[in-house]
């Protein structure tokens, strides 16, 4: 929950090309809602941050309408490719058992997260192909995901259509831990200077692109 010190005011978010505000962005959001990103090696979630802060920051937004004490966190979910999971505790996706460990199958991934009710979904901006999916778990997503968005492991997602900035200081630390979660690999320490490089600047831009579910759904 330490989390909910960010405000909407932290956020500099540009829709097609247009300023929009956060409340107006997520003026639709409901402390019910859901978010689940698909990350195929653990870290790529970080290349999203920006967007699923903004959503933890409508989350407690919700709150903070209703008074200025309360305890909760958002259920909000990773679906994670590898094990064990990196821990995204810091981006307020907690507890632990909401970063969800899934095989490669589009099946399985798409039947964690429609058991979970997931609301808005991101997937990595990769190719897109045919995937095999029961009727059952497509219609449930149809019924339940209402927002779609493609993300880049990097932070830059092609074509975008939504841009996402915040001061970088604010975020720093949330993923350094999420990199800090697991074994410090060469691999992760690779990771780490990246993101270190990325997050040296004032100012954390990432970008991403709004899709329908059937082509999140080939995503995945």
């Amino acid at each position: 929950m330490h989390s909910s010190s960010l405000r909407g005011s932290d956020f500099k978010i540009t829709q097609h090309g247009e300023a929009i505000p956060h409340a107006d962005l997520f003026s639709s959001f409901q402390d019910t809602d859901r978010l689940g990103i698909v990350v195929p090696r653990r870290f790529e979630g970080i290349g999203a941050m920006t967007l699923i802060m903004a959503y933890v920051t409508a989350f407690y937004d919700r709150y903070r309408e209703r008074g200025p004490e309360f305890y909760a966190y958002p259920d909000f979910f990773t679906f994670q490719r590898e094990a064990p999971c990196a821990d995204y505790g810091m981006f307020d996706i907690w507890p632990n058992h909401k970063n969800v460990h899934v095989p490669q199958g589009a099946q399985q991934t798409a039947e964690a997260i429609t058991g979970r009710g997931v609301n808005v979904l991101l997937v990595p901006d990769n190719d897109a192909r045919e995937v095999v999916i029961s009727p059952v778990e497509r219609e449930s997503a149809r019924r339940n995901v209402q927002h779609c968005f493609a993300y880049s492991g990097s932070g830059t997602a092609a074509s975008s259509d939504l841009v996402i900035e915040c001061r970088s200081e604010l975020l720093r630390s949330y993923a350094l831990s999420v990199l800090d979660s697991l074994p410090a690999d060469d691999s992760v320490l690779e990771q780490r200077r990246q993101w270190e490089a990325r997050l040296a600047g004032e100012t954390l831009r990432q970008t991403f692109r709004e899709l329908d579910l059937e082509d999140a759904l080939r995503r995945l």
